[in-house]
């Protein structure tokens, strides 16, 4: 693997979080972000640990990582699959596991083929996409400010923080990610670390925010109310931004199986370094078993124990990988 710049890691690793948020099922409310925020800040500090302290990693290590990475891509997989019905993707919605299938298929093709480019092209491409979708987070949440009854936002809430917590746990898909790709990033490790966890707990409260003030009034019956939120949200008289939406939803997808991919792949290798041909293809298999498996259920206190194992494993790695580049 190539060498990139934290930006284009904050980037690839943010598509992943932010696609996890969106996927959101059940109600939310302040006390969800404040437990969601909380998480980061935990991941924040356990991840300095790896950043700023000595030694090597063990092939064990590497093992566990690898099987963290495919069972989040399974899982964000299987959240896909999950809101094809209420992001309005008919095909797969109509036709069960045929339409699950042929949707797959069409996102693994496309990732595969990145995949095929390399880290750099992949990271390159990933701030263009990461761009756009912070644009429409711009133009959504802006739009919300003048529209949105925000006083949803102070609505009781029966699940309170320690579910958030969880949530927050859970939804970061991108830690295996961040581990590994860690050490392929030029410059100061930690700046890298500052600048990831800052943009994603930036972006968490500016989603959740906005999303709970679009929909706090009819959460309580949303199955996904991030994903809802984008969809009621209208800053133009003439065009909703739920189309952009399902564009830049779309586009995530692709770039969070594309990174699962890279990881598990670049982590196979180091694993069995015989294993030269069809490691993408390997990954890819998995993720699409695991997604199948857990297809329909959330899962959602093994996602958020998963992330908290990797971060105490990371915790004890006596110093960051040290991979030789990956030509």
């Amino acid at each position: 693997m190539n060498s990139i710049s934290r930006y284009q890691l904050t980037a690839m690793l943010l598509i992943t979080d932010v696609f996890g948020i969106y996927c959101l099922s059940g109600s939310i409310s302040l006390l969800t972000m404040y437990g969601m925020l909380s998480a980061i800040a935990l991941q924040f500090l356990i991840s300095l640990v790896f950043v700023l302290y000595g030694g090597s990693i063990a092939r064990w290590h590497q093992f566990i990582y690898l099987l963290y990475v495919i069972f989040c891509g399974g899982v964000l997989l299987a959240s896909l699959w999950r809101t094809s019905e209420v992001i309005s993707i008919p095909y797969a919605e109509r036709n069960g596991i045929y339409g699950r299938l042929f949707m797959a298929g069409l996102i693994v093709i496309v990732c595969l083929y990145s995949s095929s480019t390399g880290l750099r092209a992949v990271s390159r491409a990933a701030v263009i996409t990461v761009a756009a979708g912070l644009l429409c987070i711009f133009i959504d949440f802006t739009s919300a400010i003048f529209t949105a009854d925000w006083e949803n936002t102070f609505r009781p809430e029966k699940q309170g923080f320690f579910y958030g917590l969880l949530r927050g746990f859970a939804v970061s898909g991108s830690l295996g990610g961040f581990f590994v790709l860690l050490e392929k990033t030029r410059g100061e490790r930690s700046r890298a670390a500052v600048l990831y966890f800052g943009a994603k707990a930036v972006l968490t409260i500016v989603i959740m925010l906005k999303s709970i003030a679009v929909v706090g009034g009819i959460v309580s019956v949303t199955d996904f109310p991030v994903i809802m939120a984008a969809q009621l949200s209208q800053p133009f008289d003439v065009q909703r931004i739920d189309s952009l939406f399902i564009v830049i939803f779309i586009s995530f997808a692709v770039f969070f199986l594309s990174l699962q991919v890279m990881t598990g792949a670049y982590l196979l290798k180091r694993i069995f370094p015989r294993f030269e041909r069809w490691r993408s293809c390997t990954v890819t298999l998995f993720i699409l078993g695991v997604a199948f498996l857990i297809s329909g259920r959330e899962l959602l206190l093994v996602r958020s124990l998963a992330a908290v194992i990797v971060l105490i494993l990371s915790a004890t790695v006596k110093n960051p990988l040290k991979y030789s580049a990956d030509k």
